[in-house]
This record gives C-alpha cells, sequence and structure tokens, in this order.
C-alpha cells in the first residue's frame, strides 16, 4: 500500500494512467466528473489495452444539464475506442474510487478523496490509498456494484438528452443549470421498472381505510381492486394509483389501474360502492409497508420544501384534500414518479 497525492510529482492522474497501463478493465466511482473524458481517456487509453469501463456517478435534478453531457461523451469515447462501458447511478454516492482489473482479476484499487476532475486530479489537495490486496478489491466491486440504483442504459440517456434539449430551447435564457421543473423521473422509472410511463400517465394517491377504520397493518400483496366513494370518472386504464392507509399515514403499495370503466357494487349501505380492477406492482413492499415508514405527509413536505414545487395536479402543495374524506388526488407527474421510484426500488430490494 502506499500513499497517492496531487502535491508531489506522484499526482492522481500520473498514478492512474499508470495503474491504467498493466489493466484491460477500469471501474470509476466518481459523483463529480470532468465536463468531457475526450482529453481523459484519450490520454488514458492510449497507455494500455482497455476492453471494459464502468463509471458510477450522480445523477441528481441539479447535475443533469451538465452532467448529461459529460456522460454522453464518457459513451462517445468509450464506442470510439471498441470498449465495452456501462454507467451506474448511485444518487448517494460520496466515496472516490479507482479499480484496476486485467483478465477478470483484481490488480489495483485507488480510494481516495479525489474526484474524477481536473481539479480532484491535479489541483486540489487531495489524498489517497492505493493497494493490490486481492480479496480486498473483489470485496469492495461487490459492495460498489450493489449500492447502484440503476443502470443509465444507451436509450435512457438519450431520452434523458432529448428532454435537456427541449427544456433548453422552451427556456433559452435559463441559467445553465437548469431549474427543478425539468423533470427525467419518467424517463428513469419507465426503464428501471418496464413501465410505460407516458405525459398522460395520471397518477393518484388513494387512501385505502377511512377514520372509523384506520389502517396500520395488513397485507395487501393480492389485492385485485380498489375502491372509490364516487364513480371515478377521471381514472383510466393503465393509470397508477399509490395507496396509502389512512391514520398511519403511510404508503401501502402501488397499483396499475385494468379497468376501462369502473364497476359500481350497487350497495347503497357501502362507504365504497365503486371499484376500479388492478395489478399489484408493488407485492412484496405490500406485505412489509408497516414496517418501511413511508409517511406519506412527511414526503410531500419534503418534496415541497426542497424543490418547492406543487405536489397535486391543479398546483397545490399540500395533502389537505384528503383531511376532508375526498377518496382519490391526482399528483403531478413529477412527485407522482418520485414517490414511484421510491417505493417501486424498495420492492426490488425485498
Amino acid at each position: 500500500m502506499y500513499i497517492v497525492d496531487n502535491i508531489t510529482k506522484n499526482n492522481h492522474y500520473s498514478v492512474i494512467e499508470n495503474l491504467a497501463s498493466s489493466a484491460d478493465e477500469i471501474i470509476l466511482v466518481s459523483p463529480f466528473c470532468v465536463s468531457d473524458f475526450d482529453n481523459f481517456l484519450n490520454q488514458v487509453i492510449s497507455s494500455c489495452s482497455l476492453k471494459s469501463m464502468t463509471f458510477m456517478t450522480t445523477l441528481k435534478r441539479n447535475e443533469i444539464a451538465d452532467k448529461t453531457q459529460s456522460l454522453l461523451s464518457f459513451k462517445r469515447m468509450a464506442t470510439k475506442y471498441g470498449i465495452q462501458n456501462s454507467i451506474l447511478i448511485n444518487n448517494s454516492l460520496h466515496g472516490k474510487i479507482y479499480i484496476f482489473k486485467s483478465n477478470g482479476v483484481p490488480l489495483n484499487a485507488l480510494v481516495t478523496s479525489a474526484n474524477a476532475t481536473h481539479n480532484g486530479f491535479f489541483r486540489n489537495h487531495e489524498w489517497g490509498c492505493c493497494f493490490d490486496d486481492k480479496d480486498q478489491i473483489d470485496n469492495l466491486e461487490k459492495m460498489i456494484i450493489h449500492t447502484a440504483e440503476y443502470e443509465l442504459t444507451d436509450n435512457m440517456l438519450n431520452d434523458v438528452k432529448y428532454r435537456v434539449d427541449s427544456h433548453k430551447q422552451q427556456y433559452p435564457t435559463a441559467p445553465q443549470i437548469l431549474p427543478p421543473a425539468i423533470n427525467i423521473n419518467d424517463i428513469i422509472a419507465s426503464s428501471r421498472f418496464n413501465l410505460n410511463i407516458t405525459p398522460n400517465t395520471r397518477i393518484f394517491l388513494k387512501p385505502i381505510g377511512h377514520t372509523e377504520d384506520p389502517v396500520f397493518d395488513g397485507n395487501y400483496s393480492e389485492e385485485t381492486k380498489q375502491y372509490f366513494a364516487k364513480r371515478p370518472k377521471i381514472v383510466r386504464n393503465d393509470d397508477l394509483l399509490i395507496s396509502y392507509g389512512v391514520g398511519s399515514r403511510k404508503i401501502i403499495s402501488v397499483f396499475q389501474v385494468l379497468s376501462n370503466t369502473p364497476s359500481n357494487s350497487e350497495d347503497t349501505n357501502s362507504r365504497w360502492p365503486w371499484s376500479v380492477e388492478v395489478k399489484n406492482l408493488t407485492p412484496k413492499f405490500a406485505k412489509v409497508w408497516f414496517d418501511k415508514n413511508l409517511y406519506i405527509t412527511n414526503l410531500a413536505r419534503d418534496y415541497v420544501d426542497i424543490y418547492d414545487l406543487p405536489i397535486t395536479n391543479n398546483g397545490g402543495k399540500t395533502l389537505g384534500a384528503l383531511q376532508w374524506g375526498t377518496d382519490k388526488i391526482q399528483l403531478t407527474q413529477d412527485f407522482g414518479t418520485e414517490l414511484l421510484s421510491l417505493v417501486m426500488t424498495i420492492e426490488k430490494g425485498l
């Protein structure tokens, strides 16, 4: 093991270039990255015979405009040199790690404070440790891959680019860092969870239970219908219902509507005579929802505090209508897909 710094000639870039010369596979882990990978990859690639590169980073709202171009340049350069490549997204990422392998065998790993930027590699006072313990590197790589939220595929990245370009054309005087009104949640959620979320997809928040019969637990994994007090005229086939328990205020599950028209039980004594057929998209979550503590009121408040955006389709920033007994609220697609991603990410991990 040895120390890497940017104070001596043994800076991060020179060490990475040297380690890459013996490798055919590199794993880059860095929240921040160079704006254009062309120069970085040209110099590194010229000193080695790379076959594979994996880049783990973040893709948060305030990064979308700048980072999209950076990630496209990563893909472009890798494709130019015939290097198999992938981009993994982990929006909780803070660590910076560079792993070098040959024929599937770990050679070296650099764990450091340095991001994959010019300042990180050359100018900032950064320190890191480089080591060659194969078992430790192998375990480290497994932990890194396990933390990935999703892979940003070529199609997803191109869709994000189109969304960013469209936004820039619509708001040509907007700052370089786009305002949070730009929404790529539908792109990410559609691909990650194999859903067909279009601009016309409606997402509703749907209570289960009522004040006289609150819901604090229960298995909702086999639910095939969702019930309404009045005819749900605006709920249609393929819309999404995010249910929560009255009383507990916790999200229970996500349902996809299968009915073209709602049904009426004709039971005049029923509080919820209308229903639609549904498919439970998160059946595993629906078994343990009461332990996950996804409080809908907290999630709504945090979203508004962070983004200062409406959460309901009529422009509201609260869920106050639920307190007055409404049987559904149509959410903005931005907030709806935020909730959807949160629940379905937990579902995939169960």
